[in-house]
């Protein structure tokens, strides 16, 4: 019994053992494990680095590189144009307010046709031919009527005054700039109220190098200045009384010349807007920088005066003011002509007095600018032009190596030229209002003919003597008379003359000469014709 117990236990214990071993061989099946394993630790670590790598490389690109370029790019650039340092503003002032007494006859001139001058060191002729007289620091503006019989005094000012006195075309008011004292600036003299005003406080009426004088709106309402900014030039307009003073171009570039058109719909002026958005430093298109020039003109604007819409009529560099050939015509003065039209093209640097200019102009209707003038050199140079009122003819000096006067029609033909040869810049023109006629005589004291008549074809009707001398002709505005500058030649042997221009009125036929002035002492400067209200 105990061995068959033995027995089975023996059996027991084989039957244990192999049940084992037959369990054992699923475990080379389940050795793969570790591999996984590994294989899976071995992923992860492979997939961490890069984790880290991308954390670290964007920041390192967006600190290190983007953060500076902007700040370098800011400080450069803010730090060198403030250097600029801007022009005082001017402003209406509306002050040094005083009383004119004006004697009733004066105020009872207004709206009447006269004749203005200016009698500078008003002081009598010298006893004995030779003998000097002394200046006495002033100058008296006078009104004289076309017949010489009546001469009204209007106001005394410092002789530094000189030729800074602007009528407004019913001789109701006289803007006058006062240089020296101590409130210089541009004065306004109501005539009706016998009263002064200083309007701006301004030390010259150049403003950034450009001479621009005031001008007068038609109907004498508006007065119309050209005034520093802070670092460009622009159109002020303001009323009589001194109300509604505005900036009517309103840019940021340098607005220049304002004309006001013969029916007060509209003023034209240069500008340099098309190039130069802004001349302020770090504004938006700005064209300044340390040491750039200025710009020596710009294109022909207009600007329309009920709306105050502003439009581009030329776009071509024009260095000087335009000028109102018609109701609807601008002429203008094209330097160094280039063949591109382009903004940046038509602004061209070059120096007007060392290139050629031609003749221009534009319908403010519409259509393209036209081209009058066709010189042969690029040197030469169309000086002095002259239009009829109606537009359809001009007279101008072409000067080169020589010089002659030429008429040409609006088209550009050569209609004929005057033999008569005018020093360079000498020579000066007035059409008759109904443009049949136009009367030619010198200019900057440079008198050498008498009387020079001429239709349109520049035939002379009339070559009268050169006694006086014939400079700065102007006609009326009734077309009735002939006004001029010039200096008599003396009685006697060799026609020596006094050295002394004298204003001078002729009948349209340009016979009837008489001199308006020679009764006074001191010089004589012609200020031109007050229309009135006729």
């Amino acid at each position: 019994m105990r061995f068959i117990r033995s027995l089975f236990f023996a059996a027991w214990l084989i039957l244990a053992f192999g049940a084992c071993a037959l369990a054992a061989p699923p475990l080379p099946t389940a050795t793969p494990v570790p591999p996984t394993l590994t294989s899976t630790l071995s992923d992860t670590a492979t997939f961490s680095p890069p984790t880290a790598t991308a954390s670290i490389v964007p920041s390192a690109t967006v600190s290190p590189t983007l953060t500076p370029l902007p700040s370098a790019t800011a400080t450069t650039t803010l730090t060198s144009l403030p250097t600029a340092t801007p022009w005082p503003t001017v402003g209406f002032v509306g002050d040094q307010l005083a009383r004119v007494d004006l004697p009733k006859t004066v105020t009872d001139a207004i709206g009447k046709t006269w004749l203005a001058f200016i009698n500078v060191s008003d002081a009598l002729p010298p006893g004995t031919p030779g003998t000097a007289v002394a200046a006495s620091n002033k100058e008296t503006v006078y009104l004289v009527s076309p017949d010489g019989n009546t001469r009204l005094k209007v106001i005394d000012l410092p002789s530094s005054t000189d030729r800074r006195v602007y009528w407004s075309p019913n001789g109701a008011y006289m803007a006058y700039f006062l240089a020296e004292g101590g409130a210089p600036g541009l004065y306004l003299l109501d005539l009706q109220n016998r009263a002064t005003s200083r309007l701006f406080a301004m030390p010259d009426l150049v403003p950034r190098g450009f001479q621009i004088e005031p001008g007068w709106s038609p109907d004498s309402k508006q007065l119309t200045v050209a005034l520093t900014t802070a670092y460009s030039v622009n159109i002020f307009s303001l009323s009589t009384d001194g109300t509604g003073f505005r900036n009517v171009s309103e840019s940021e570039s340098f607005d220049l010349w304002p004309v006001w058109s013969p029916d007060g719909a509209y003023l034209a002026f240069i500008s340099d807007r098309a190039k130069c958005p802004s001349w302020t430093p770090n504004a938006a298109g700005s064209c300044y920088a340390p040491n750039t020039s200025l710009p020596t003109g710009g294109s022909l604007y207009l600007m329309d005066a009920t709306t105050h819409q502003i439009r581009l009529l030329a776009d071509r560099l024009i260095s000087s003011p335009p000028r109102w050939i018609s109701p609807t015509r601008i002429g203008f003065t094209v330097s160094d002509v280039v063949s591109d039209t382009s903004a940046t093209n038509a602004q061209s640097t070059a120096d007007p007095s060392k290139s050629g200019s031609q003749l221009w102009w534009v319908d403010l209707r519409g259509g393209d600018a036209h081209q009058v003038t066709g010189l042969n050199s690029a040197t030469a140079q169309a000086l002095r032009e002259s239009w009829s009122p109606d537009g359809h003819f001009v007279i101008y000096q072409e000067a080169d190596a020589s010089t002659r006067l030429v008429l040409r029609d609006e088209s550009g033909t050569e209609i004929g030229h005057a033999t008569q040869n005018f020093p360079r810049y000498s020579f000066a023109a007035a059409w008759s209002p109904d443009s049949k006629r136009v009367v030619i005589g010198g200019h900057n004291g440079q008198c050498p003919y008498g009387m020079l008549v001429a239709d349109t074809t520049l035939k002379l009707l009339l070559n009268a003597s050169p006694n006086p001398g014939m400079c700065d002709p102007i006609w009326s505005p009734d077309g009735k008379y002939i006004a001029f500058s010039g200096i008599t030649a003396s009685s006697g042997s060799g026609g020596a003359r006094d050295g002394r221009f004298d204003l001078y009125v002729a009948e349209t036929s340009g016979y009837g000469v008489r001199n308006l002035t020679g009764k006074l002492g001191g010089q004589i400067r012609f200020s031109g014709w007050i229309k009135g209200s006729s």
